[in-house]
């Protein structure tokens, strides 16, 4: 038996892969046996329906070695195949990336003492800086080459890109735009604007179920509500009616007046009510002067 044969089965015993049957079957075989070197055959195994095809020994492979591959059992040709095609593929990209390598290499040795004068002595610290420069170029375009023009005495202005002015077409329509968009501004604002006014007049036209209006003085002051509604002081044209009431003079003098008649009926009425034929009559609240009802209805109107 050869030395890679033994090795293999050393290795296949190591890893667990060799049964019993399998190493009784290798020990028997006689090393005399020829090896037939052929790339593809078909052997018989214990079942003689079934047969497999015996895999090819690697490329790599002497004469020698490919003899004994085809007597390996089939899970050791399996897993030599596989281990040969990895580390194939292993050298092939190790073998691309030192051409890389070597091109960079080689411009490196180029460049030495120009770099070497510039305190650069490895490749990696001349390639971060190209990329740091680059970088600086793309977001910086200007102050940068001013930058360089510097460092290397070149007199030369690298100014900002000045905006582009747009085409006279283009400016025109966008005027055109703007007094169309002015326009339609105006508009809306006239139809919300009328929509306010049928809305003031509406309220000023109810009346109760005796066909009396509920609001009697909003032809005074209806003025008045729109610009306390179109202001946004009052919230509703119901608070901006009671409002009204008291910020137009006129109305607001025969309101106090209303609300110091009232005030004396009721007075006389409860004077008249309060009289006890056997002991003192009970003392009725004071009826407040005009002032001071000016000053009750103001403080109510501003809470």
């Amino acid at each position: 038996m050869s030395d890679l044969r033994k090795e293999i089965e050393h290795q296949f015993k190591v890893h667990g892969l060799m049964t019993d049957e399998n190493q009784t079957d290798i020990i028997t075989r006689k090393e005399s046996e020829p090896a037939v070197a052929v790339v593809e055959e078909v052997v018989k195994t214990t079942e003689p329906t079934e047969t497999v095809a015996v895999i090819v020994a690697p490329k790599g492979y002497t004469e020698k070695f490919a003899s004994d591959f085809k007597n390996l059992p089939s899970e050791w040709q399996v897993f030599l195949s596989e281990r040969e095609a990895n580390t194939e593929a292993e050298i092939n990209d190790y073998a691309n990336k030192l051409q890389n390598y070597r091109s960079l290499d080689e411009l490196f040795e180029q460049n030495r003492q120009r770099l070497h004068n510039l305190g650069i002595e490895k490749m990696q610290d001349w390639l971060t800086g190209l990329a740091w420069l680059d970088k600086q170029i793309d977001e910086h375009p200007a102050k940068t080459l001013q930058a360089i023009a510097t460092i290397y005495g070149v007199k030369a202005e690298f100014p900002q890109l000045k905006s582009k002015q747009p085409e006279p077409e283009v400016v025109a329509r966008l005027c055109q735009l703007e007094h169309q968009y002015r326009d339609l501004t105006s508009y809306l604002q006239n139809q919300d604007t009328q929509r306010l006014v049928d809305l003031i007049q509406m309220f000023g036209r109810q009346t109760d179920p005796d066909g009396n209006l509920l609001h009697p003085y909003f032809d005074e002051v209806k003025q008045q509500v729109f610009a306390l509604l179109n202001s946004g002081t009052a919230n509703g044209i119901e608070q901006a009616y009671e409002s009204a009431l008291w910020l137009n003079p006129s109305t607001r003098a025969r309101l106090i007046q209303k609300t110091i008649n009232a005030q004396t009926a009721e007075a006389e009425k409860a004077k008249k009510a309060a009289f006890v034929p056997k002991g003192k009559a009970e003392k009725t609240e004071r009826p407040l002067t005009l002032r001071e009802e000016i000053a009750k209805n103001m403080a109510a109107l501003m809470d």
